[in-house]
């Protein structure tokens, strides 16, 4: 829905910026049990900082550059040490526990990718990375009609 509203009225979206950033990032916090590693989640909390200006555009930057490190570590592993870390993340979330180890280890690798471009969304105007924040499995329709206006 939002990849079609981008495509369709880019102009209306461009309104919305501030509440489009607040949406995604609420969209992490309901899959936080996707996201548990700590520096994902502390550049969810800083984004929600620098959305209320507690924080700046640096400060920002160096928590999404940790957290992009988590998200590039689920992407990148390959030693042995490095998978049995991901083995053991996987083991603590009970959704993903049953899985096969590569679905389990792409959900969570796709929802770090995720919360790494939500913490970012608006500093960024790459169409590629708009595109695949607005065309995710991780939003949330209904939260969604929490956040734009008009409402949905």
């Amino acid at each position: 829905m939002l990849s079609m509203l981008h495509q369709e009225q880019p102009q209306y979206l461009a309104t919305q910026v501030r509440q489009l950033h607040k949406f995604l990032i609420a969209c992490c916090w309901k899959h936080q049990h996707l996201i548990p590693q700590d520096s994902l989640r502390s550049g969810l909390k800083g984004a929600e900082k620098w959305i209320r200006g507690e924080i700046d555009e640096a400060e920002l930057n160096r928590l999404e550059y940790y957290a992009e490190a988590d998200a590039f570590f689920l992407d990148y592993a390959t030693t042995p040490e490095e998978i049995t870390e991901i083995k053991t993340l996987i083991e603590g979330i009970e959704e993903v526990r049953e899985m096969p180890f590569d679905q389990a280890r792409s959900l969570l690798r796709d929802a770090a990718y995720f919360a790494d471009g939500s913490i970012m969304y608006p500093l960024f105007d790459r169409l590629p990375w708009v595109e695949s924040l607005f065309a995710s499995e991780f939003l949330c329709p209904d939260l969604l009609r929490e956040f734009l206006k008009p409402k949905f």
